[in-house]
């Protein structure tokens, strides 16, 4: 079961709420760190089909957020987000790239500024 399938299940078995929206998976997550920290957050991202060896390349947030180095990218979650091209930078994939892709997230919103 690779891919945006896997990617929910993966998540979801770490106690994560996801959503498939079409092509991509929002999921429901609470930062630690960085001005979202106590509040949860929509991320959505792309799961390629062959998930998980290869990561899902895009991070969608709503328009709120700045990530830093820019490339804000219109969303195709329609109205209120924007994506960022933010491929995760050393990715090992197997059983624990849900957390690797997690712990990534979790990352750039650390850094992430909100307007």
């Amino acid at each position: 079961m690779p891919g945006p399938e896997e990617f929910e299940a993966r998540l979801s078995s770490l106690g994560l709420r996801t959503e498939r929206r079409e092509n991509l998976v929002v999921v429901h997550l609470d930062p630690s760190l960085g001005p979202a920290a106590g509040t949860f957050v929509e991320v959505g991202t792309d799961p390629p089909p062959d998930y998980p060896r290869v990561p899902p390349h895009w991070v969608h947030l709503p328009v709120r957020f700045e990530l830093p180095g820019g490339g804000r990218n219109g969303s195709e979650l329609g109205a209120g987000w924007s994506k960022w091209s933010r491929p995760h930078p050393r990715w090992r994939g197997g059983p624990g790239a849900a957390n690797e892709w997690l712990a990534h997230v979790r990352a750039l919103l650390a850094e992430a500024t909100v307007t």
